[in-house]
């Protein structure tokens, strides 16, 4: 199991000059999360926004380069190995409203061919409670809005961010399996990602983990 936070992701142009962009840690029963892997992206590369990440590329704790990944295009990613061959492709595809509701999904293949491996991005109830709660939220959200302003022009900055900061997380527990198979191959919940199978290449696995973290981020 690794844990990736993904914040920083988010924030990657700000990053301290030679420094990782974020870390991915050991997580589960008996770990400490101790890092096992450092994502770099480049200061000065261009937000493309959700299906064209800047490329990245992830070395393990000695510097040794474990894989690259690279979008082109649509929502796609070639992910190459340390030696530069293709390992794998990874593709996010969109989720919309109209003209019926879809969830984002994230599908992964491996250059050594066999079935790709497919994750929704949360449960169809866990959407269904963020819709029926948005009214609430959106409420919420209003008074805390005029709470900060209060408190800003009262001069308690502090307080005021505290407040201007409650989010509501859409749903992001995702499974990755094969299609008409019951075996998970890979899942997300809470930060965390477990898996394990032989079916999935761990660098293939680490760079579907950034992308999705960096969708939550």
């Amino acid at each position: 199991m690794i844990e990736i936070r993904g914040k920083r992701l988010r924030r990657y142009d700000r990053v301290t000059a030679g420094e990782w962009t974020e870390t991915i840690r050991q997580a589960g029963p008996g770990t400490k999360g101790e890092p096992l892997a450092y994502v770099h992206v480049p200061q000065d590369a261009p937000k493309g926004g959700r299906t064209a990440r800047p490329p990245f590329s992830v070395t393990g704790v000695r510097g040794e380069p474990l894989c690259s990944v690279r979008p082109s295009g649509g929502g796609v990613y070639e992910v190459r190995g340390g030696d530069g061959a293709v390992i794998g492709r990874i593709t996010r595809g969109g989720g919309r409203w109209l003209p019926w509701p879809r969830r984002v999904h994230w599908t992964v293949q491996s250059a050594q061919g066999g079935e790709p491996l497919t994750g929704k991005v949360g449960s169809g109830k866990g959407w269904t409670a963020m819709v029926l709660l948005s009214p609430l939220y959106f409420a919420y959200w209003a008074v805390m809005a005029a709470q900060g302003l209060v408190l800003l022009l009262i001069g308690d900055k502090e307080e005021a961010r505290k407040d201007a900061a409650w989010e509501l997380e859409p749903p992001s527990w995702t499974r990755w399996r094969a299609a008409g198979e019951h075996d998970v191959v890979m899942e997300h919940a809470s930060c965390v990602y477990r898996f394990g199978s032989s079916r999935l290449d761990h660098r293939l696995a680490y760079a579907q983990a950034v992308l999705h973290a960096w969708d939550r981020a």
